[in-house]
């Protein structure tokens, strides 16, 4: 016969099992709110009988029970849903960095119920139409000087917001290195403290939830993928690099590119690039040097070509004061030398030729043959790639050959300009190793540069301009006045009137000159009244002078904002797409893992039930103890 005491030790561990559960319930409750917590749950088990099957098993009825024991207290939890969370939360950390980047751009640009470009070009046209109707009028003069410095203070303004822009996802892209390093030390802390509860038989679920909750947080900013194969430890991958291992941390860093503004790359410590994917620092590395760039790129190009394009006419026509060969916009060459020398590798010494745009010297029609056939070399379009050769015959036309040019990938745009002289200007190139703004390789196999175009001083490899080359000007037969420089960087930052026309607006060259030299440079003024110079820049409004997107400035500006327009819509669309999808998962997931009131309290009134109960049978038991002691007496 079992001693009474028996009784008591099982309504004991009753006790103990409900108390636990009721403690594990108040657990819950308490962190309904709290971040990233998973509910927990008692499992209990029963306690080993007392009679084992052996020889000496006592002849009774069955196995006496002793109780329930808690087995141990697990985090209810779907590991599957948290990894997919972790995977989606990359796309939608990235897209969400491109849409706030793009939305700012959009506005800048485009600025609703403000001035803008496209409205100061408006302006600008008008204000140069009044001079067109009356070239002597002062006043009309001074307004359009006015307008202009609209025009250029816009440009300026729009430039130096993109620029603070990128600035700032640069900043911030650092600050996001050091969250995702700051967050990998936690989680490597963390693991050490699992592995030692873990090692003592433990469920250090709060630990857990920790963990998860900085990891969750990690897979926003970059793309990680978790494998917990091994259960001494969580291994976190960023690209293929382990990010963590258990208690090892590998840090990224990032540095400085003195070849990209002296942004950071993100690296590891080895000094190799991180492949970072999605997540919130890839995209902001994305909108920094594709979106933000491209932003600035389209806007140095505008204002290069606009500069360009109205200092050609202008040089060539009279002001009021007579005064000619002056530019309209100002000019800063990258070169300080007048052959436009440049140091391109900046160790000290000069080491090539800085050129935007040269112009041939014979006046040619669209449908001038080649008259013998050829081929144009232009270089590589990437670095260590083939060259770019566009072959010609004898019956191709000059229309033909620049329809050649324009559609590869020369890097530059081929044109006849408004005195009918074949023109080839640097595009901005496709390879960031390439300079902006500079003819790279120019060379023809046959006679259309040197002889048809007087453009080259001659023929073959010996006679190519590159860009590579000291005094690579010298290559070319065309005067001083047909070639322009490369402006120096981030021309749309610095876009102005030109000094000597904002001292005196009769500088403004409204008439056309007269050449009676010969020598394709006007040098006798038409007359005061004469406002043809001006008509011809006023020509450039519906003239394709963006020709690189055959477009004219109105329509290039426009198909930027079109074009950024679309991104920001397509980063909105993906950012939605994206946030559905984890809202539905994190859904999931609080179904399985969040604390639920009404079944806590149904539980907690299980839990009572049985306390209660275990307790009503340690009191019987107590009672029994008594009468036995007494009868003993």
């Amino acid at each position: 016969m079992l001693s009474t005491f028996h009784g008591i030790e099982v309504g004991k561990k009753g006790l103990a099992a409900n108390s636990i559960g009721m403690d594990t319930i108040a657990h819950n409750l308490s962190n309904i709110d709290t971040p990233g917590y998973s509910k927990q749950k008692v499992n209990n088990t029963t306690f080993h009988p007392i009679y084992e099957p052996s020889a000496n098993h006592p002849m009774q009825a069955g196995q006496i029970g002793t109780g329930v024991v808690v087995q141990d207290i697990q985090r209810v939890k779907d590991v599957m849903i948290d990894d997919q969370i972790f995977f989606e939360k990359g796309g939608l950390g990235y897209w969400e960095a491109k849409k706030d980047f793009l939305h700012q751009v959009e506005m800048i640009m485009n600025e609703p119920g403000k001035p803008n470009i496209r409205t100061a070009l408006d302006a600008f046209w008008d204000g140069m139409s009044k001079v067109a109707q009356d070239p002597t009028e002062i006043a009309a003069r001074y307004e359009l000087i006015e307008r202009t410095k609209a025009l250029t203070d816009t440009v300026n303004h729009v430039y130096n917001s993109l620029s603070s822009i990128q600035n700032q996802a640069n900043m911030l892209a650092i600050d996001k290195v050091a969250e995702v390093n700051a967050m990998a030390d936690e989680i490597a802390k963390l693991n050490v403290q699992i592995v030692k509860s873990e090692a003592l038989g433990d469920y250090p679920n709060d630990l857990y939830d920790k963990r998860d909750l900085l990891i969750d947080k990690l897979s926003k900013i970059v793309e990680i993928k978790v494998e917990r194969k091994n259960n001494k430890e969580v291994i976190i991958y960023l690209g293929s690099e382990n990010l963590v291992q258990g208690p090892l941390v590998n840090h990224i860093n990032g540095v400085a590119n003195p070849n990209n503004k002296g942004y950071i790359d993100i690296k590891w410590g080895d000094g190799r690039m991180v492949k970072l994917g999605e997540g919130y620092l890839g995209g902001l590395i994305s909108a920094r040097d594709d979106d933000l760039q491209t932003a600035l790129n389209n806007l140095n190009s505008l204002a290069v070509n606009i500069t360009e394009s109205f200092n050609e006419v202008h040089k060539d026509g009279y002001g009021l004061n007579k005064a000619t060969g002056v530019n309209y916009f100002k000019e800063i060459p990258l070169s300080p030398y007048a052959n436009g020398d440049y140091d391109f590798t900046n160790d000290g010494i000069v080491d090539g030729t800085a050129i935007f745009k040269v112009s041939g010297t014979q006046v040619l029609e669209k449908n001038t043959l080649a008259g013998g056939g050829g081929s144009l070399n232009f270089g590589p379009a990437k670095q260590g790639g083939p060259d770019i050769i566009i072959d010609y015959q004898a019956t191709d036309t000059v229309q033909n050959i620049m329809d050649k040019i324009n559609q590869s990938q020369a890097g530059v745009s081929a044109y006849l300009n408004p005195k009918g002289q074949l023109s080839l200007k640097a595009r901005f190139p496709g390879d960031s190793n390439f300079p902006e703004f500079v003819i790279r390789h120019i060379e023809d196999s046959g006679n259309l540069l040197s002889g048809v175009a007087g453009l080259l001083s001659g023929s073959g490899a010996q006679n190519a301009f590159d860009y590579k080359n000291v005094n690579g000007i010298a290559k070319f037969i065309s005067p001083a006045h047909n070639i322009s420089f490369t402006p120096q960087e981030n021309a749309a930052g610095w876009m102005a009137l030109d000094n000597k026309i904002l001292a005196d607006p009769q500088t403004i060259a409204a008439a056309k000159g007269i050449d009676t030299t010969g020598d394709g440079k006007p040098n006798i003024m038409n007359g005061l009244a004469d406002n043809r110079n001006v008509l011809a820049m006023m020509d450039l409004r519906f003239s394709k002078v963006m020709v690189e997107t055959q477009s004219t400035f109105g329509d290039f500006f426009q198909t930027v904002i079109g074009n950024f327009g679309t991104r920001s819509e397509t980063a909105q669309v993906n950012f939605g797409k994206n946030e559905g999808v984890v809202q539905n998962l994190v859904s999931l997931k609080e179904r399985t893992s969040g604390v639920n009131v009404d079944e806590e309290m149904t539980k907690m009134i299980t839990f009572q039930h049985g306390y209660n109960a275990s307790a009503k049978l340690v009191s019987v038991f107590d009672r029994m103890l008594d009468t036995l002691m007494r009868m003993g007496a």
